[in-house]
């Protein structure tokens, strides 16, 4: 029982995760199907990888990413109450000390995470050579998984910022 209750003031971040990753499993078809369409176009002009939606993937993750996160719902006030009992429970002289310092670290973890979302995926990854198509996965791979983090640190911070009384 300690493991869920711990696990229960996170329950916002598990939340925006599994969306995220719902939302990831929806656009990466959707975004392959559209790249394919129209380097088939026989009317498109020559392919331009840079304007190619398949690049722009990881920016479309982590915009999405931290539109899951910014968003209020019962979830994130429910993680709200519960973060800010326990940062009550944890100092009574400073209440909302706990509750800013995890706001504020889980900020920077989406922060950070947020700007490996962006970097290339890991060289360990791109060896494994799986492709979507005729597209490359680890790129798709690694900023989908690395966007479903943005998402959970966020939601979480969101969560822990509400329960610090500003």
């Amino acid at each position: 029982m300690r493991i869920w209750g711990r696990l229960r003031l996170f329950q916002a971040g598990l939340i925006a995760g599994c969306i995220q990753a719902a939302i990831v499993i929806v656009v990466t078809p959707l975004a392959i199907l559209f790249a394919q369409y129209r380097d088939n176009d026989a009317s498109a002009s020559a392919r331009d990888p840079a304007s190619s939606v398949i690049t722009l993937l990881p920016l479309i993750y982590v915009m999405f990413a931290a539109g899951v996160a910014l968003t209020k719902h019962r979830y994130v006030t429910l993680t709200t109450t519960r973060i800010r009992h326990a940062s009550r429970l944890m100092s009574s002289s400073e209440p909302e000390r706990a509750a800013g310092t995890i706001a504020i670290c889980l900020l920077f973890a989406s922060i950070g995470c947020a700007s490996f979302a962006l970097q290339p995926p890991p060289s360990s990854l791109v060896a494994m050579n799986w492709h979507f198509g005729t597209y490359a996965a680890a790129p798709m791979i690694w900023s989908g998984i690395i966007s479903v983090a943005v998402a959970s640190f966020g939601a979480n911070s969101h969560a822990a910022a509400d329960a610090f009384d500003f």
